[in-house]
């Protein structure tokens, strides 16, 4: 424990990106009690049994209090009325008909990127490096943009990051350094009242985000109310559907989402449809750079399939090697290492093996209180030995060709993960991102070979999501500065 004040709430900031669960897993074994703010206790276990417990009953476990302020202070008060009837609305806009309609949009953003990538690096010296990161937020930028908002943002056209990318990059910032006085300072600040440098530009960079959303909902208004009668506009994108759902709500003399609840929906698009798969993609391609036969085995699958440039998302399914790949990065490099819960009433969680508790006693379930914290490492999940096996922590694609038994058992809406959660909150745009994933792997991996200066340490943090930064940066700014040549100039 760090200290009273802290419990172990610092260790976890600071090391989250580490293997400080699995140390802490073997030590303590499965289920642990952890120290939080001052005093206050936090639930933590790697139980599979009772993980899919936690998440399957999202009325008894809710998120917590402070995750729901957190997620208010980036997304807005409208962000707390998501509810059931909420994804309701939201599921038709990810269904797989949905997402086949969405391929051509990925590809021509694809495709898009991995020509101006030739066009910069065909003629440039040798040793130039890209910002693979930057770009990858431009692109995934400008395909919510048209796949979520029926919106051309046109990041990838500009000479440097567009307004709003800017203002995503400012909120998802994770280079400043937490220590222990940094901590006590904000606390101190927030209880005055006071705002900080930091909380300034987060607030900046807040009402940019803001007011664009407020004028995408307005156009879109618009539109709508000007095709009224129309039969033929059948907008599917995200904001359509939320907007037609919010007519017949009212029409229904029920009560509609607000405009600040609207944000709250465009906001979470926004961020969860562009930044987790842009800073997924950019740790893809690093651990390519990382593995370089795992680099050439996936490049010589996507050239030979004989597919052409733009497959469709049936033929992209049958390219084994991709999928494992693209698997294995979700697994390994987790952008989102925990998630928490809290129990909303005084409940028992199953176990699937038996724990001794600090008094020596054999325990087959878990009893919590009303209010008690609760911690789902899902990194560490995906990499817990005893489920994934002795080489959990190495990344290898081929373990998806024969995986431990174990790995059936666990939770996860897609491929036994837990990247995009399990249950109800579920991440409901999760095919979104993984089709996404792989139409840019494709186009870029068949296009460019990938490496990175041997003399550069890149490390994740965490704001959020975790992104990528060079580790003797002082700044810590989040970049991922790549070789990237172009395959023609290498056979030429």
């Amino acid at each position: 424990m760090d200290s009273w004040i802290f419990g172990h709430s610092y260790t976890l900031l600071q090391d989250q990106n580490t293997t400080i669960w699995e140390r802490w897993a073997e030590r303590y074994g499965s289920t642990m009690r952890l120290r939080g703010y001052c005093g206050s206790y936090e639930l933590c276990t790697f139980d599979a049994q009772a993980v899919n417990y936690i998440c399957s009953n999202n009325t008894l476990f809710p998120k917590t209090e402070s995750d729901l302020r957190q997620l208010a202070l980036f997304f807005g008060e409208g962000i707390l009325s998501v509810d059931e009837e909420t994804h309701k609305y939201q599921n038709p806009a990810f269904g797989p008909l949905q997402i086949r309609n969405m391929v051509p949009i990925f590809w021509a953003k694809a495709n898009q990127l991995r020509d101006i990538w030739l066009d910069m690096l065909y003629d440039a010296p040798r040793g130039t490096t890209v910002d693979v990161l930057s770009w990858m937020t431009r692109t995934t930028l400008d395909v919510i943009g048209i796949a979520g908002f029926g919106y051309e943002f046109r990041s990838l056209e500009g000479d440097g990051e567009s307004e709003l990318a800017q203002a995503f990059a400012g909120i998802f910032n994770s280079s400043r350094d937490i220590t222990t006085f940094s901590i006590v300072k904000d606390m101190i600040y927030n209880l005055l009242g006071i705002p900080t440098e930091a909380s300034k530009r987060f607030q900046a960079h807040h009402a940019t985000i803001r007011r664009i959303s407020i004028g995408l909902v307005h156009d879109k208004k618009m539109l709508l109310q000007a095709s009224k009668g129309d039969e033929e506009f059948q907008g599917r994108d995200l904001l359509t559907l939320l907007l037609k759902s919010n007519i017949a709500t009212k029409a229904n003399g029920n009560q509609k989402m607000s405009d600040e609840e609207l944000f709250g929906q465009i906001a979470t698009f926004f961020s969860a449809g562009h930044e987790t798969t842009s800073s997924s993609t950019t740790w893809a391609l690093y651990a390519l750079t990382q593995h370089r036969g795992v680099q050439s085995k996936l490049r010589h699958e996507l050239q030979s399939a004989g597919l052409g440039d733009e497959p469709s998302m049936e033929e992209l399914e049958e390219l084994p090697y991709l999928n494992n790949f693209v698997r294995e990065v979700l697994r390994a490099y987790n952008v989102v290492p925990m998630r928490g819960r809290e129990a909303g009433c005084d409940t028992v969680i199953p176990v699937g093996k038996s724990f001794t508790d600090v008094h020596g006693i054999v325990q087959k379930e878990i009893r919590v209180k009303k209010g008690d914290a609760i911690i789902i490492p899902m990194l560490a999940l995906n990499r817990a030995k005893d489920v994934w096996g002795e080489d959990a922590m190495e990344f290898r694609p081929e373990r998806w060709d024969n995986l431990p038994h174990a790995v059936k058992d666990m939770p996860g809406v897609w491929s036994h993960i837990m990247t995009f959660l399990h249950g109800p909150h579920a991440c409901i745009g999760y095919r979104f991102s993984v089709v996404e994933m792989k139409v840019l792997l494709y186009s870029l991996v068949r296009a460019f070979e990938f490496d990175i200066d041997p003399h550069i340490e890149i490390e994740g943090r965490t704001s959020l999501v975790t992104r990528p930064c060079v580790k003797s940066d002082p700044e810590k700014v989040n970049r991922m500065p790549l070789l990237c040549v172009p395959i023609a100039k290498m056979r030429s």
